[in-house]
C-alpha cells in the first residue's frame, strides 16, 4: 500500500512539474494591470516604454438577476479596459473601482442581498483622490469612466475638477462617456437591427458579454439565464427607436446629453394593466443571449472607447496616438 501511494504521489508530482513547465512564462511586457506589476516595473513602463496613460475604471457590485453575478459591471469593465490599454500601446489600467452609487438591488429598497454602494458625495472624493493618486505616480494622461449608470455624473464632476487642478503639472484628466453611454446606444440599436431584446438591467447586453467573457462556462452566467423570469421594459422596439432618434436630434441641434444619475437601464413603463413586476435585478429579456452577440457587443464597448480617447487626445494634445 505504501509502495502504491509513493508511486501515485510520484506520478503526481512529474505530472504538476511537466504541467508547470509546459506553460508559458509570464512576459512583464504584456501585462497592462497595474495592480499585477511591481513598483518597478511600472516605473520602467512609464519611464523607458512611454506607457504615460492609465485607465480609470468603476465597476459595481450589485444584482442583476438570479443568473448573474453581482459584480458583473466590475468584469465587463475590467476586461474592456485590458483591451483597450493593449490596443492603445502606451496606457495602463488602474485596479477597477468594485462601488459605485445606486446599486440595485439597494435603492430598490429590497431584501435580497449582495449589493454595494456609496453616497454620491463619497464615490465623487474617490473618484478625485485615485486621479490625485495616478497623478503622483506619474502619469500624464488619465482618462476616467464607468460602467455603471449610477456615479456618471460624480465622475464627470471630479474630473472636471482635478483636470483643472493639475493641468499646470502638464496632467490631462479625461471623463470617456462613451465607454457607457454611446455604447449602450450602439448595443441597443444593434438588437432593434438584428431583431433582438432591447434594453434592460441583467438583459441581453450584459448576459451576452459576460457569456463571451467567462473563462468556463457557468462563471458569470448560470445556466438559468435561459429560463429566469424577468421584468418587461414597457418599450416596444418601435418606441425605444422613436425616443433614441429624437434625443439624437435633441444632441445634434446642440443639447448637451446629461450623464445617468441611476444605476438601471430600460426601466419599466407605467402601464396600469402590466403585469406585476418581477423585482429580481433584471429589466428585459436575457434568454436569446450568446457568446457570439457578446463578443460583438464587447468589441462594440472597446471601439467606441478607443475613439473616444484618441478624440480627445487630439483635442488636447493635437495627438492621434496611433
Amino acid at each position: 500500500m505504501k509502495k502504491t501511494l509513493a508511486v501515485f504521489a510520484g506520478l503526481t508530482l512529474g505530472s504538476t512539474i511537466a504541467s508547470a513547465q509546459a506553460q508559458r512564462p509570464v512576459n512583464v511586457k504584456e501585462i497592462v494591470e497595474l495592480e499585477l506589476l511591481t513598483h518597478t516595473e511600472v516605473s520602467e513602463k512609464i519611464h523607458k516604454e512611454g506607457k504615460t496613460s492609465v485607465l480609470l475604471v468603476t465597476g459595481g457590485t450589485e444584482e442583476r438577476g438570479p443568473h448573474a453575478v453581482l459584480g458583473g459591471h466590475t468584469i465587463m469593465a475590467r476586461y474592456r479596459a485590458i483591451e483597450v490599454a493593449k490596443r492603445l500601446g502606451n496606457a495602463l489600467v488602474a485596479p477597477v473601482l468594485p462601488i459605485a452609487v445606486a446599486a440595485t438591488g439597494l435603492r430598490e429598497n429590497t431584501d435580497q442581498p449582495g449589493a454595494i454602494q456609496m453616497p454620491a458625495d463619497v464615490f465623487k472624493g474617490v473618484q478625485a483622490a485615485m486621479i490625485e493618486s495616478m497623478a503622483m505616480n506619474g502619469f500624464k494622461d488619465i482618462f476616467v469612466m464607468g460602467d455603471h449608470g449610477g456615479g456618471q455624473q460624480q465622475i464627470k464632476e471630479a474630473v472636471e475638477g482635478q483636470n483643472a487642478k493639475l493641468s499646470a503639472k502638464g496632467v490631462r484628466v479625461y471623463y470617456i462617456n462613451d465607454f457607457y453611454q454611446k455604447t449602450h446606444d450602439d448595443v441597443d440599436l444593434y438588437m432593434y437591427e438584428h431583431k433582438l431584446p432591447i434594453g434592460g438591467h441583467g438583459a441581453m447586453m450584459e448576459t451576452s458579454e459576460m457569456l463571451y467573457e467567462e473563462p468556463v462556462p457557468g462563471m458569470y452566467i448560470r445556466p438559468i439565464y435561459k429560463a429566469v423570469p424577468f421584468d418587461p421594459t414597457g418599450q416596444t422596439p418601435e418606441q425605444w427607436k422613436a425616443a433614441r432618434d429624437a434625443r439624437m436630434a435633441r444632441q445634434a441641434a446642440g443639447g448637451a446629453a446629461t450623464p445617468p444619475s441611476g444605476g438601471g437601464r430600460g426601466q419599466r413603463g407605467s402601464d396600469p394593466n402590466a403585469a406585476p413586476r418581477v423585482n429580481n435585478g433584471i429589466t428585459g429579456d436575457p434568454r436569446p443571449a450568446t457568446k457570439e452577440i457578446g463578443k460583438v457587443v464587447f468589441e462594440i464597448g472597446v471601439n467606441n472607447t478607443i475613439a473616444e480617447i484618441k478624440k480627445q487626445m487630439a483635442e488636447r494634445r493635437g495627438s492621434t496616438q496611433d
